[in-house]
């Protein structure tokens, strides 16, 4: 069906609707991986994305090979076009340059974290590809134009390709190491030397009590200890800089995992997905540098004016008490959701003050961070008790669809425990999971069909 919408996109963007059906294509590209990507369930998100890597595999190396063969056969070039390339080449670097440069402001400001080396590395890094390449052959392939801008436009676009991928491509790793780019943060370096103790220190511990083993007596130890993992020589900073900044994007990184996961058990609807995710971007966006309680965009929808409205009279009280109603279930589904997140970044923490990182290095690191974390939850309480104690049905109703969902997501998950276990056969499995689809999508119709369930 995805391929099959990819080209009823394509041919009538660009044969009836008389726009750029490549366009059109990464258009639709970028849709269904922000909003159709939640819809689907988790194992056909895995094997899509197995799927279209392989095709993109394929698509780029027959878009090469054509071009490739065009050129040979169509297009001729002499000196002087070999000269307007490289000037295009040069050309198109210093746009490059001077877009970003005259966007970095923005940049910043909208918390991209951009920094002065980065820029540059955007800049050399705009490499060019199959997009390109597919477009001027399309344009090699159209009648109107005339044989030679036709055979221009091939030619320079495949020039340019070519030149980004020998020049920009093979100097990157250099530019990169000239800028201090591929440096590991010292806050980085410190905690994952401590972690790297913590394992040792662990395995150490579990080497002792097998030697204590009856069953392992007459092992010979000293072959054993060879497989020990290698000491963690002193290297960090006593201070490193930036190291709250380095555990703040732990947390969210974990915090991201956290949501897919909550999503796939059934305890995270698809909006409230997307919110979150995208709240913990905007955070690491800034490197760590902003607060993990500034989460204007998780509580924002607390805040609207909707909400405190009263119901309108006549035929449209019905419409504006089910479209509120809904609206509260969403909220219920990302307050609790975004607890949940929390409750996870604050037992990270737990598990990093059992390592030497918060016995040697700043234990108010951790304190601050808790402290951040807990404001999150403070607040989202709060905000979760005002939408019981206003709307009590509506929160009910929340809570029942809560319920509802982690429980088919339970059911889900142990049909896939014992799939993978060899109790279940494939084709019991797969029954039993239409089964709970179908269930899954008889609750989705009650949903849109109930009738007034908020306050009057």
């Amino acid at each position: 069906m995805i391929v099959l919408s990819a080209y009823l996109t394509f041919i009538l963007t660009q044969y009836y609707l008389g726009i750029s059906g490549i366009i059109a294509l990464v258009a639709f590209g970028l849709t269904v991986a922000y909003s159709g990507r939640p819809r689907l369930e988790p194992q056909v998100n895995a094997f899509m994305g197995k799927f279209w890597e392989l095709l993109t595999y394929i698509a780029n190396t027959l878009v090469f090979i054509m071009v490739g063969i065009v050129i040979a056969a169509k297009v001729s070039f002499s000196w002087v076009d070999l000269g307007v390339l490289v000037l295009i080449y040069a050309a198109l670097n210093l746009i490059r340059f001077v877009m970003i440069r005259a966007f970095y402001p923005l940049m910043k400001r909208l918390g991209y974290g951009l920094t002065d080396r980065e820029s540059v590395i955007l800049t050399w890094g705009g490499l060019r590809g199959a997009l390109g390449m597919t477009l001027a052959l399309m344009v090699s392939y159209t009648p109107a134009i005339p044989e030679t801008i036709r055979g221009h436009v091939l030619f320079f676009t495949a020039g340019i390709v070519t030149l980004t991928l020998v020049l920009n491509a093979t100097t990157m790793r250099w530019l990169l190491r000239r800028l201090g780019l591929t440096q590991v943060p010292s806050a980085r370096t410190a905690i994952e030397q401590k972690v790297r103790e913590s394992v040792r220190e662990s395995s150490e511990k579990y080497l002792e009590r097998l030697r204590r083993h009856d069953s392992l007596r007459g092992a010979d130890w000293g072959e054993v200890d060879r497989y020990l993992p290698a000491a963690v020589p002193d290297t960090a900073d006593a201070r490193p800089a930036g190291l709250i900044e380095e555990v703040r994007l732990r947390i969210l990184v974990k915090e991201k995992s956290a949501c897919r996961e909550l999503h796939e058990q059934g305890a995270l609807s698809q909006t409230s997905l997307r919110r979150l995710i995208d709240s913990a971007d905007e955070l690491l966006d800034r490197d760590g540098a902003c607060g993990l309680d500034c989460r204007a965009s998780v509580f924002e929808p607390f805040e609207r004016s909707f909400l405190r409205r009263g119901l309108p009279a006549g035929r449209l009280r019905r419409w504006w008490g089910n479209c509120r109603c809904r609206r509260i279930v969403r909220l219920y589904d990302l307050g609790h959701g975004f607890i949940a997140l929390q409750r996870g970044g604050q037992a990270l923490l737990n598990e990093l003050a059992a390592t030497p990182f918060a016995a040697e290095e700043q234990p108010e690191i951790l304190r601050t961070l808790h402290a951040e974390l807990e404001r999150n939850v403070g607040r989202m309480e709060r905000a979760m008790t005002a939408l019981s104690e206003n709307y009590p049905r509506a929160y009910r109703r929340a809570i029942t669809r809560r319920a509802v969902g982690m429980l088919l997501g339970n059911e889900r998950k142990t049909i896939g425990r014992l799939l993978a276990e060899g109790i279940l056969s494939p084709e019991d499995a797969e029954t039993l999971l239409g089964d709970t689809k179908r269930r899954e999508a008889s609750r989705r119709s009650g949903e849109k069909t109930a009738a007034n369930c908020c306050e009057s």
